[in-house]
């Protein structure tokens, strides 16, 4: 019992602390707000400029569902999404890793525990937004209130937070090999945005491509979300993206202690 009041005191701690480092970036934060509210209406007036031409549906979409599908997917995506590759790159590289090989708390543990901290305050602001450009269309959207949809949505986008959080501290590690990090995160990211629909939904994509996709886990925190509701994918449909979620997260997980555990041997024999 101890043991555990003294990790939630230190898990305490380091999210305490992870918030007070972003609140001296707030000009930064703001500024990534704003990119991403104009990413959205820009999106939404995009499509709307499309329909404009005569479509009356578009695989299945009509306006207000492909707006409503951009508004919820974009507030899925920025709840899940982190910086993790850039921090663990530059505690490898600046060897400040090397601190936390004598201390008691392992950096994993550390690094997990202050990124929720500190993404927490990012993804409140951005949910803010992201529900203020909601409220501008509110006139298009299509409302959803069926209980089971949104229970499950929300357990999608936990998983995708998760699967987020383990892509991201891998694409880290790799400093260990390389000081590359942000080409290879780049690419990563505009992969990540293509397979999981950001762009457009994946029903526009070839059979093939789209069957390809469900079994990647990128469209979970944008469009499976967007899709269950819509309703355009039902509850078993998203009960077994959730299962494929699941595998993802013990798959990613089980590489990621491989990567790490032969990064520490890189590093230590480097003596960074």
């Amino acid at each position: 019992m101890t043991n555990l009041r003294q990790q939630i005191k230190q898990a305490r701690i380091i999210i305490s602390t992870a918030w007070q480092r972003s609140l001296n970036f707030r000009f930064t934060v703001a500024m990534y707000r704003v990119g991403e509210m104009t990413e959205v209406v820009v999106l939404v007036l995009m499509w709307t400029a499309i329909y404009s031409g005569g479509a009356g549906t578009i695989k299945g979409f009509g306006l207000n569902e492909m707006i409503t599908y951009v508004l919820i997917g974009n507030l899925c995506a920025v709840a899940v999404r982190n910086f993790l590759p850039g921090f663990i790159a530059r505690d490898i590289s600046d060897g400040k890793l090397s601190m936390f090989l004598v201390k008691p708390i392992s950096y994993v543990r550390y690094i997990f525990v202050s990124e929720l901290g500190r993404v927490f305050l990012a993804m409140v602001v951005s949910l803010l937004s992201q529900l203020l450009v909601i409220l501008f269309f509110l006139d298009k959207v299509v409302i959803n209130t069926d209980p089971r949809y949104l229970t499950l949505i929300v357990l999608m986008v936990f998983c995708a937070f998760v699967i987020e959080l383990l892509i991201g501290f891998l694409v880290g590690t790799i400093a260990f090999w390389t000081e590359d990090v942000d080409g290879i995160y780049a690419t990563l990211e505009r992969v990540k945005r293509f397979f999981s629909g950001g762009y457009f939904p994946l029903t526009l994509l070839p059979v093939t491509l789209a069957t390809a996709s469900s079994y990647l886990p990128f469209q979970y925190s944008f469009f499976a979300p967007a899709a269950l509701y819509l309703k355009k994918m039902d509850l078993q449909q998203g009960l077994h993206g959730v299962l494929i979620q699941i595998v993802w997260i013990v798959l990613l997980s089980g590489i990621l202690y491989v990567v790490w555990q032969r990064g520490l041997r890189r590093y230590e024999a480097t003596g960074s």
